[in-house]
């Protein structure tokens, strides 16, 4: 199939200049999951385009930034992203005038800044790496969620009858949030068409897996690491908490003074929402 390009969006990338920076100075520069935080800019195009095969290590290095140390097959689930390629995009460095996307020293395996798609958990039960994220939702549920929300995470994963989609939307941190409108807006419409040539995207609940960080015990204030996610929240039917500061290479990194606790927000939603949370997401990074 070939790519396609859903929007080339001009943004500031805050990455180093310096080619020759040494390797403990990069190390300063990394939040708790390993994500650039340096100050240095870099100015680049972006676009968004079908998942392909040389894509695979980049959207790996991706999912292990959400899914961290946590027991599941990431390179099957890189496979899988890649298989159902014509349902979501990457994020991919737009080519300068002249430059082959085919080129022979470049498979474009380290090029990929950010992917976003939904994978239906329910139709894909038997694969062994959604066998371990099923797992690992209702392990973390029981740890985490109260008994609401535990007999709610049980309910919808015991019932094949009604379809479970996890969405998938992790990028490189220093890539605004702008780049989530056209992808989401992309997204909703590869949806659309698969639905309608009868393929298993309906969805009756969606599970989302946000990147936030806590500031600590005397403050209520939770950031989400992809801006764009944060009035999602209040449109859940049912949320928990996981800290991952054990899981993370850096437990924890500076915020005005303070220091701020890794931690991942499981959200569930009503899967028939999902077009309003598209529509939230976009009105938070225009008001941004």
């Amino acid at each position: 199939m070939s790519n396609k390009k859903n929007k080339d969006i001009k943004i500031d990338d805050s990455e180093s200049e310096n080619e020759n920076e040494s390797g403990s100075d990069r190390d300063s520069d990394l939040d708790s999951d390993g994500n650039y935080i340096g100050d240095k800019e870099l100015q680049a195009d972006f676009e968004g385009r079908n998942p392909e095969d040389c894509d695979f290590h980049g959207i790996k290095q991706l999912l292990r930034q959400l899914f961290l140390k946590s027991n599941v097959d990431l390179g099957e689930l890189a496979q899988i992203i890649i298989s159902q390629n014509y349902v979501g995009s990457v994020v991919k460095q737009c080519l300068d005038d002249g430059q082959d996307d085919d080129d022979e020293d470049d498979d474009g395996s380290d090029g990929v800044f950010g992917v976003t798609t939904v994978i239906n958990i329910t139709k894909r039960k038997d694969e062994s790496c959604v066998q371990q994220i099923r797992t690992l939702l209702m392990t973390l549920a029981e740890e985490n969620a109260n008994d609401k929300t535990k007999a709610l995470v049980n309910k919808i994963l015991s019932d094949d009858d009604r379809h479970v989609g996890l969405v998938i939307n992790e990028r490189i941190l220093n890539i605004p949030a702008a780049i989530s409108v056209p992808l989401f807006a992309s997204l909703q419409s590869e949806l659309e068409k698969a639905v309608k040539r009868d393929m298993p995207y309906t969805f009756q609940y969606l599970i989302w897996i946000c990147k936030t960080y806590n500031t600590g015990e005397d403050s209520s204030e939770v950031l989400f690491a992809n801006q764009e996610e944060k009035p999602l929240l209040e449109e859940a039917l049912a949320s928990f908490e996981v800290d991952v500061t054990e899981q993370a290479d850096l437990s924890q990194w500076d915020y005005e003074g303070g220091a701020l606790t890794p931690c991942r927000k499981v959200l569930i939603f009503d899967g028939s929402k999902f077009n309003n949370l598209v529509r939230l997401l976009k009105e938070e990074v225009e008001n941004v």
